[in-house]
């Protein structure tokens, strides 16, 4: 879905019979995986080229959009993995990795400690 533009592209680029399109076909891929820009979603291959253009006008400009990016990029992330880390300390720390498992532990308990009471008295 997403890399269909890109293999139409190619696709033009290696039907043509004309040199200028297949050096500008291959600088555009040189390009795009020199900088990431294959990887990235079409908004932000936007704020990129921005970024590009601004970076020559303004330094505060840049500074702006730099910001933006990683204060995207720190909101889609940053809970998931919170969560994964969390989730694997508490493996490491207790055994299990989640809540539901942890509570199921301690039900577990609970009944082996009561039947225990009841076998002693």
């Amino acid at each position: 879905m997403f890399a269909e533009p890109l293999m139409n592209a190619r696709e033009r680029a290696n039907k043509s019979r004309s040199p200028v399109r297949k050096f500008l076909w291959r600088k555009r891929v040189w390009f795009e995986s020199t900088f990431g820009l294959s990887v990235m979603e079409p908004w932000e291959r936007n704020m990129e080229a921005d970024i590009c253009d601004l970076f020559v006008s303004s330094g505060f400009d840049v500074f702006f959009i730099a910001w933006a990016l990683l204060t995207i990029a720190c909101y889609r992330t940053l809970p998931s993995t919170l969560k994964f880390w969390s989730e694997r300390t508490m493996f490491y720390l207790h055994g299990y990795g989640n809540e539901t498992d942890a509570n199921a532990r301690m039900l577990t308990r609970g009944q082996q400690a009561q039947a225990f009471s009841l076998i002693s008295s």
